[in-house]
């Protein structure tokens, strides 16, 4: 079995459905030997299985994925940050604090769908996430009572952004994130690009404008990216000097079609350089990280708001 990488995936420690023991143990028989779990806003899970991933023999980084919003406007950008180990406590701190905001959004969000007539309640969505309550623990509920078909029919009719139950979030700005992973000793990449905008020449300005603000990579593999995007931006990494990372964005049962370390119908496939260069980037930080993989004139000004 070949050895996989995946740099991005998630547990029920956020909005995942595996334990992290579960998911790790995902990974090893499918063949994934490098692993980053990238809960929304907790490191948890890297705590919960960092030494049964030594014991395993997977290579484990720690990683977060935040949301953030762009300077000057309120779209939501997720950034990925990764650790050789656990950040310190000043970083854990406003973790904390930034998952507190998580609860203050969804309560307004459950009064929003309360509102719309459905009776749900918040006992019922802390028992069904366990840990950290997420947009896709809403969704199994619409579900499971009835008010919707599938889950992806709950994100497009109330949980998305265009939904009618769409709460905005307190959510810090991409600049003070970079600014907050960067300290902490962190690597930062930008996630699935994609999702920012279609619109090439808008999305090659932002790129430019946060590679000189601090962004250190770009997540060019992911399974929402076609074989042509992910060239493009493998370019725009290549132009900016940023670094890249991937992954498949893993969720278990709520994104049952992706698996990890391979994404979806297989379109993921994380190259060994990509481990190496975050090896790296540690190095020159002067961190102590081992990886058992081998390698195999700008404007500058803040880019505006694009719909």
């Amino acid at each position: 079995m070949s050895h996989l990488i995946d740099l991005h995936c998630h547990t029920n420690c956020s909005d995942g459905s595996l334990s992290p023991h579960a998911l790790l143990e995902r990974a090893g028989k499918s063949g994934v030997r490098i692993l980053a779990i990238t809960d929304h806003d907790t490191i948890e899970a890297y705590t919960i299985v960092r030494d049964a991933a030594e014991i395993s023999g997977t290579e484990l980084f720690c990683g977060v994925e935040l949301s953030t919003h762009l300077s000057g406007c309120e779209r939501s950008v997720h950034l990925l940050g990764y650790f050789p180990s656990q950040p310190g406590a000043e970083f854990c701190t406003w973790l904390q604090e930034l998952q507190r905001g998580r609860v203050e959004r969804n309560m307004k969000l459950l009064a929003k769908l309360q509102e719309l007539g459905f009776d749900i309640h918040w006992d019922e969505v802390q028992v069904l996430a366990q840990r950290q309550v997420g947009r896709p623990h809403f969704a199994a509920i619409l579900q499971r009572k009835g008010y919707v078909k599938t889950l992806k029919e709950a994100f497009e009719r109330y949980l998305s952004e265009d939904g009618m139950a769409w709460v905005d979030r307190d959510e810090p700005s991409l600049a003070d994130s970079l600014v907050k992973v960067r300290k902490a000793g962190g690597l930062t990449s930008l996630a699935h690009p994609v999702r920012i905008s279609r619109d090439w020449n808008y999305l090659a300005q932002i790129i430019r404008y946060y590679a000189r603000s601090g962004l250190d990579a770009l997540e060019c593999f992911h399974s929402e990216h076609s074989k042509e995007e992910t060239k493009k931006l493998l370019a725009l990494a290549q132009m900016h000097a940023l670094r890249v990372t991937g992954g498949s964005d893993f969720h278990g049962g709520a994104k049952p079609d992706i698996e990890i370390g391979r994404g979806r119908n297989g379109n993921v496939l994380v190259p060994a350089y990509v481990a190496q260069q975050l090896v790296e980037k540690f190095t020159e930080a002067g961190l102590n990280k081992q990886c058992k993989t081998e390698r195999t004139s700008d404007n500058t000004s803040t880019p505006r708001c694009h719909s």
